[in-house]
């Protein structure tokens, strides 16, 4: 049981992972003024465009919420931050890797910690937790934006949703289902602060 909890655990970082480092060239241009700092942002940076961009195709139905959709959206990304790298070659060294092999490490204990902590109560009890896990599977369940009110289901859901949308595209892209990933974007939430 703990080795199966612990492979989830490892697919939700990796995942992570894989988008902060296709996003690394571009968050070193935007924050090339400051000394190795700027690779934690590199994660934030790529679920928040990959998020806005999967919401914005959404709504304008051009591309559904669907994995293969997502996987085009991060092979674009991965190809204009190639291109970005290669223009400015002078963004990343291998002076760089040494901190952020330490602030990768510190953000995978931290999300192995608080996994560990909601491992021994994942339920969703109290404050708006019901709520949210409600609005992530709708939004899985959707293919086009805004996704549908869990309560009123022909009507939309009434409500900001960007948020559980971050929780469901690293669902889709993770694999993995959304009962065991609302706990672990609980504890991404802890590591990313």
């Amino acid at each position: 049981m703990i080795y199966t909890d612990f492979i989830y655990v490892l697919r939700w970082w990796a995942t992570l992972f894989i988008i902060g480092i296709i996003f690394l060239p571009f968050t070193k241009y935007l924050f090339q003024d400051t000394r190795n700092r700027y690779y934690i942002f590199s994660k934030v940076i790529g679920i928040g465009i990959l998020s806005y961009g999967s919401l914005l195709l959404g709504t304008l139905h051009i591309l559904p919420f669907h994995l293969y959709s997502l996987l085009a959206l991060i092979s674009v990304s991965g190809i204009i931050n190639f291109i970005l790298l290669k223009k400015y070659t002078h963004l990343f060294s291998f002076k760089d890797t040494g901190i952020i092999i330490l602030q990768e490490t510190i953000f995978f204990l931290c999300i192995a910690l608080w996994a560990y902590v909601r491992a021994h109560e994942p339920s969703i009890h109290g404050l708006e937790k019901f709520m949210d896990y409600g609005f992530v599977n709708s939004i899985l369940r959707t293919s086009y934006f805004p996704p549908k009110d869990i309560w009123l289901a022909p009507f939309s859901i009434n409500y900001y949703f960007f948020g559980h949308l971050t929780a469901a595209v690293l669902t889709r892209l993770s694999g993995i289902s959304s009962n065991i990933s609302y706990n672990l974007m609980i504890a991404t939430l802890f590591a990313f602060t």
